[in-house]
């Protein structure tokens, strides 16, 4: 791909009708990309299923285009004629023809593993993502994951807490926070992660657009994650993208009576490996990530191991549960509950529910 197809790569990824099978076809017949402004119109309808408007714009897309906003979108875009263009990302079949991004681009070179889920995870699938998050971050893992609610956000959140580098990839617009809920933790990715989008600015969540994000998610990703998925999640897609461009897929198992895990362990039964612990995506990856030495994690006081026990890692206990099961009274334990929350043994959520997380 020569350079000075740049400005051309930026002025396709614009153009909404060009989709990844397309923008494929299109590399596959032209390089120098430039060669695409001698092609009859007839020849691109045909090509690529367009409509004779459609051709026009590919045959000419820097005409369409105000110069001051290509001028404003150049540094900010990597585009497959740039070095910096994720290297695995480039391997795939169809990768985006340029990438908007916030933040450090050179995570996208680093070790890269993909951990995405359900949206409506339970309390054990977020505590499988958390935890396996920060095991993989140890390793060396880049933790690559999509900013969407549930699994996706607890692999951010977590990557970000334990200071490790992480990647969100968007299925709107670069300048478009979804959910909104998000908007803080889409600022704190920008500032300290990254964040990707091949869409154009100002595209907003529209359900087609995520699963031609799922193909990003995977593709710039050795190994993909899949923590909770119903029967017909978006992270199937992931998965399946994920195994059509050769990359491992890895599932984590849950509860036969939870419909999030129908997903996986479908996923477990046509092939992907199942991982009880970070350490079973880590033997199966031993050029990209390095098992880190496990410190042995200090006891918590004898006098909190009480309340420790009575709490579990697959779903939150009410306050007034724990104090059920070790004879003493809510107001008692606010102290104990908060040393063992501060001491990162527990997670508090919301209604005075509590969860295990080692």
């Amino acid at each position: 791909m020569h350079i000075q197809n740049r400005d051309l790569l930026i002025a396709y990824s614009l153009l909404p009708f060009l989709t990844p099978n397309r923008t494929r076809l299109l590399l596959e017949c032209f390089d120098p990309l430039d060669a695409v402004a001698q092609a009859s119109p007839k020849f691109l309808m045909g090509l690529l299923s367009l409509t004779p408007e459609q051709a026009a714009q590919v045959k000419n897309p820097l005409t369409l285009l105000q110069v001051g906003w290509m001028d404003s979108l150049r540094d900010r875009v990597v585009t497959l004629a740039d070095a910096p263009y994720p290297p695995l990302l480039r391997e795939i079949i169809d990768p985006p023809l340029a990438l908007h991004f916030r933040g450090d681009l050179s995570l996208a070179a680093g070790a890269c593993i993909a951990v995405v889920g359900s949206r409506r995870a339970t309390v054990y699938g977020a505590n499988a993502a958390r935890a396996l998050t920060r095991d993989l971050a140890a390793a060396g893992a880049v933790i690559v994951s999509g900013m969407a609610r549930g699994i996706d956000a607890a692999a951010h959140e977590a990557a970000l807490e334990c200071n490790a580098p992480t990647i969100a990839v968007l299925g709107t617009g670069i300048d478009i926070v979804y959910p909104k809920e998000h908007a803080r933790l889409y600022r704190t990715l920008c500032e300290r992660g990254l964040v990707l989008s091949e869409f154009p600015p100002g595209t907003p969540p529209m359900p087609e657009n995520f699963p031609v994000r799922n193909r990003v998610i995977s593709g710039l990703s050795s190994g993909t994650v899949i923590v909770e998925a119903t029967s017909r999640s978006g992270s199937l897609i992931t998965a399946r993208m994920a195994a059509e461009q050769g990359r491992e897929v890895f599932a984590v198992p849950g509860s036969i009576f939870s419909q999030n895990s129908e997903g996986t362990h479908r996923l477990i039964q046509y092939g992907a490996k199942l991982v009880h612990d970070a350490d079973d995506v880590i033997d199966e990856l031993p050029r990209v990530l390095t098992r880190a030495a496990k410190s042995e994690l200090a006891a918590p006081p004898e006098e909190l191991r009480g309340v420790l026990d009575a709490l579990t890692h697959e779903e939150g206990s009410h306050l007034d549960t724990i104090a059920a099961k070790v004879k003493s009274t809510p107001a008692a334990l606010a102290e104990p509950l908060l040393q063992l929350e501060l001491g990162g043994w527990v997670r508090a959520l919301p209604g005075a529910r509590y969860v295990r997380l080692r």
